[in-house]
């Protein structure tokens, strides 16, 4: 995969060029608070194995320069409609230098369809205007009682983020629950009842969180987001908010506070360290934040932590594709989403110069929903696009391209053991770095015993050749093809240097290193050997 620079400079300039379809311009929502949530139950065997539902309360002002349409839906005998706000939550925990968000079973939207004009407040003063409009300067405010009230939680997917649209005809509120047969399941009346919203238990469709997520430590954050149709893309970084939420186990159930400090923008917005991008499907479809933190090298070693929050992309991630350096090793590679199913992970796989995650099923990377990748690489990070295939067919390009960091600079010297050891011959070795004098060291060296510590010279050192068929199990062998021999009698501790001049051509050269030594017990070939070490040299 290469995408130049230059062509994603043009790509953007061409999204900001054109118009988004549905924008109005003068349009701005924005929310200034997340209260204390609220736990509404919890369900399943004890704790901490169980359940449980959390909501968080929100309040927002039109910030803007028009009146925001929103009209009061019917509940009975009457068409629902679309032009209201839709307002969704998350719930975020960061620790051990990682942000991720909650698992979570269930976690259904809220549709605000009735409209409240608040007076005069840290919106400005509230003017008047147009009857089913939320009007300039004023503001709302929800309690975790009106986010939490079923009768108006319906399902993510079938909201459009980017636009703000809803369709009501065939909706779960249209169908009901359980649902009704015939017409009426695609007449557009609303056939969810409170009768029927009483009869769930306390969690069904509230943020459903197994008990587990919860004890693991770290810190929470609450989040919500306001999607408001007809708001341009421009307008709308004040349209997510985040609050610190303390969660609390007193022996009997859980309980919530709000620790504070609100945050505008997604929650990643809080991972200090971590580089923040966003980018869009041009005026076609949403956006996608990538984060990424990356830190070392710690042996040579590279930690590269990434959160992919798909902001309002209707059309999901099916893929998350990172250029990456051809030498480069790969170790810990892992993957985490929010649904809790191991039958359904994202897989991962590396050719040439591109390291590739990829959805499994329909485990897409869907709006108001944040996904995880994290591995070691033994390269350092530097800028480039990295791309997000859509999920599914729509409006717009195939893939969205976001600017990052990635594992694609210069490869970083390590230091590998190849076996576990043998016959009390340790061997190890200090990182070749451009520049510096690398060691290979053995220990374990009986008094009076001749020593061969043969380290190969700056040449790519051969495959390993496994000792255990002459007697010498879970050994490996460097010991063909130019090898510098230096001969000593020491008693415990023998040291050899490896110069290593500053010659761009070495990085990312294996250089081997091995001891032998005549001490009894002697094998077959009348010597033991320590096991291999394999260096890479690097430029850091």
């Amino acid at each position: 995969m290469r995408i130049s620079l230059a062509n994603l400079s043009a790509v953007a300039l061409a999204s900001i060029a054109a118009a988004q379809a549905n924008a109005v311009p003068g349009t701005d929502v924005n929310l200034y608070d997340v209260s204390s949530g609220t736990v509404y139950g919890r369900r399943g065997p004890a704790y901490p194995n169980g359940e449980v539902a959390i909501g968080f309360g929100h309040a927002f002002c039109n910030g803007g320069t028009v009146h925001v349409p929103w009209a009061t839906s019917p509940t009975t005998g009457g068409l629902m409609t679309d032009v209201h706000f839709k307002i969704a939550f998350l719930l975020a925990r960061e620790s051990n230098g990682r942000i991720v968000q909650v698992k979570t079973q269930e976690n259904f939207v809220k549709h605000s369809r009735v409209t409240y004009n608040l007076g005069s407040s840290s919106c400005g003063t509230c003017q008047t205007g147009p009857a089913s409009t939320f009007r300039m300067g004023c503001y709302d405010a929800y309690s975790t009682g009106f986010n939490g009230n079923r009768f108006n939680l319906g399902p993510p997917n079938e909201i459009d983020p980017w636009t703000g649209s809803w369709n009501p005809v065939g909706s779960y509120f249209d169908r009901g629950d359980p649902a009704v047969v015939g017409v009426p399941a695609t007449d557009g009346v609303q056939s969810l009842t409170s009768t029927q919203t009483g009869a769930f238990d306390p969690l069904k469709n509230r943020g459903v969180i197994p008990e587990s997520e919860l004890t693991q430590g770290g810190v929470f954050y609450g989040q919500v987001h306001l999607v408001c149709e007809g708001e341009p893309v421009a307008n709308r970084g004040n349209n997510q908010l985040s609050e610190q939420i303390n969660l609390t186990w007193n022996g009997t159930s859980w309980t919530i506070g709000n620790g504070g400090g609100p945050v505008q923008g997604s929650v990643l917005n809080r991972w200090a360290g971590a580089v923040r991008n966003t980018a869009g499907n041009g005026t076609d479809d949403g956006r996608f934040l990538v984060a990424a933190k990356v830190t070392g090298p710690v042996n040579g070693v590279y930690h590269y932590e990434y959160a992919v929050h798909n902001i309002d992309n209707v059309r999901g991630g099916a893929s998350l594709k990172l250029p990456l350096h051809p030498d480069a090793q790969l170790t810990a590679v892992g993957f985490r989403d929010i649904d809790g199913n191991p039958l359904n992970e994202w897989s991962w796989s590396r050719s040439g110069s591109e390291l590739s995650f990829l959805a499994s099923g329909t485990n897409s990377l869907d709006w108001n929903t944040i996904y995880n990748v994290w591995f070691d690489a033994t390269v350092a990070p530097t800028s480039s696009p990295v791309v997000i295939d859509q999920a599914r067919t729509g409006p717009g390009a195939l893939s969205v391209v976001v600017p990052s960091e990635v594992p694609n600079g210069a490869l970083s010297a390590t230091v590998a053991s190849v076996g576990s050891g043998c016959y009390g011959l340790g061997l190890s070795a200090t990182r070749p770095v451009l520049g510096t004098t690398a060691q290979v060291t053995t220990t374990g060296i009986p008094a009076g015993t001749p020593l061969g510590v043969t380290v190969l010279t700056l040449t790519p050192a051969p495959a390993p050749i496994d000792l255990s068929a002459i007697g010498m199990p879970t050994c490996f062998a460097y010991v063909v093809g130019g090898v510098n021999e230096v001969w000593l009698n020491p008693v415990g501790t023998a040291q050899v240097p490896l110069v290593v001049p500053i010659a761009a051509s070495l990085i990312g050269l294996p250089v081997g290193a091995q001891s032998i030594s005549a001490s009894p017990p002697l094998t077959p070939l009348g010597f033991i050997a320590s096991n291999g070490v394999l260096m890479i040299v690097g430029a850091q």
